[in-house]
């Protein structure tokens, strides 16, 4: 008999994600220079072998879901190919989604160009999430150059996967406390929406990307740190603001963008202790209007973002309410019981963080570029995400669309690098 693994709550939580997105979390980085492809495979084998979950087949039982262990090989997961064209090949890479039924829950690809290489990675969300996503791939960097220099021994993380680890770093009063944050958070009353077409039988995952330079985000920061703005309050006033230029929502109209939070900040040594799973959260940020200039939208948002900053609860709000559906209530009732609760962000907006190449080093092989997306939304779901890499910032909308909605959204882009623009001469 296969062995099972309980499914914890957030696995069980990402998949009634299904209703809104694909539950799929993407990476790309690119190098340029040797990689040794065998030592890459082995060092996969080995990390894909020790996270259980990953060679596992989600079962959605009535009751009570579970994961089954299943045998696999390396080719399953990954694949090794010649292109002509790294950066289609790899964001074609990407837009897959991997099957619920499958045996394996990663895809790797690596892809070569001449002396250039992609190497891109597709996990399902119900594994892991971003932040689990980013110690696996630069993990498998250091374990690579383990294997590669022949000093040190292979290692990844291991530990409970359980949602309530969350609590570890907490002293016992906020403990006590943050499990008693019985409030739905999610409960949002303004219903704007991306302008995205409406369904149509050629729409499939497209991610669109667009790039600020690092020396123009260098000028955003230094204008902002000027007047106290961090880059949280600087691109969510960018965001916000236009939104509202498209037509998103009216001034004077209020507007709620969640804000995804890493909840290892609350956990003991940054969730070091834990095995591979979902730590994340989200803040609302709600806001009227936006201002008639970008100098007001950031005075706007800064003010909307102020309690979050104050907060030593970020993030944690609901968990005990979804605790409790699941502990109360059969599988099948608890599904019911959180959907008629549950208002999925229309609107979001996440803010991955930095890619560090030393991190993902493969051997004396630096990346010269790279990014993290999370899940691909489905109409009318819409999420902002953004990564940096030596400075420059690679935004990325993530949609199941068509090509009419690749046009809105590099249109939004457009938008968006204007009031870069706007914000720096306003506020420098």
């Amino acid at each position: 008999m296969k062995k099972r693994l309980k499914a914890e709550m957030w696995d069980k939580m990402q998949y009634l994600f299904r209703n809104y997105y694909d539950r799929m979390m993407h990476c790309v980085l690119f190098y340029d220079g040797p990689v040794d492809e065998d030592a890459l495979k082995r060092a996969l084998e080995f990390q894909i072998s020790e996270v259980p979950v990953l060679h596992s087949r989600y079962h959605n039982n009535f009751v009570k879901p579970y994961w089954t262990v299943m045998d696999w090989k390396l080719e399953d997961a990954f694949t090794a190919t010649d292109t002509d064209d790294i950066q289609a090949a790899a964001t074609a890479f990407l837009e897959q989604r991997i099957p619920i039924e499958s045996n394996v829950q990663i895809r790797i690809g690596l892809f070569r160009q001449g002396t250039r290489r992609a190497l891109a990675f597709v996990v399902n969300h119900m594994c892991f999430d971003g932040g689990d996503l980013k110690y696996f791939v630069t993990q498998l960097a250091r374990n690579y150059s383990v294997l590669v220099k022949g000093e040190g021994e292979l290692a990844i993380k291991r530990g409970t996967r359980a949602y309530d680890a969350v609590y570890s770093g907490m002293s016992e009063e906020d403990r006590k406390k943050a499990k008693s944050l019985y409030r739905n958070i999610s409960e949002v009353k303004s219903k704007h929406v991306f302008p995205l077409t409406e369904k149509r039988a050629e729409d499939v995952n497209r991610i669109v990307k667009r790039k600020l330079s690092a020396e123009k985000f260098a000028e955003l920061r230094a204008a902002g740190k000027k007047h106290g703005f961090t880059v949280n309050d600087l691109l969510l006033a960018v965001y916000i603001r236009s939104l509202r230029d498209i037509g998103v929502f009216k001034e004077g109209e209020t507007l709620t963008v969640p804000c995804m939070v890493d909840l290892r900040r609350h956990m003991k040594e940054g969730g070091a202790e834990t095995g591979l799973t979902n730590h994340t959260g989200f803040m609302t940020v709600t806001v009227t209007g936006a201002g008639k200039d970008m100098r007001e939208a950031l005075d706007i948002v800064a003010a909307a973002m102020a309690a979050n900053k104050k907060d030593r609860f970020l993030g944690l709000y609901s968990l005990p309410l979804l605790h409790l559906a699941y502990a109360v209530f059969p599988h099948f009732l608890s599904e019911i019981a959180i959907r008629l609760g549950y208002d999925n962000p229309l609107i979001g907006m996440s803010n991955i963080g930095s890619i560090k190449p030393a991190e993902y080093a493969l051997g004396d092989t630096l990346p010269y570029d790279g990014f993290y997306t999370g899940a691909v939304k489905g109409k009318p779901y819409m999420q902002l995400a953004l990564t940096t890499f030596e400075g420059e910032v690679t935004f990325t909308i993530a949609i199941t669309g068509n090509e009419d909605d690749v046009r809105i959204a590099e249109n939004f882009f457009d938008v968006f690098e204007k009031n870069v623009d706007e914000t720096i001469n306003c506020i420098k």
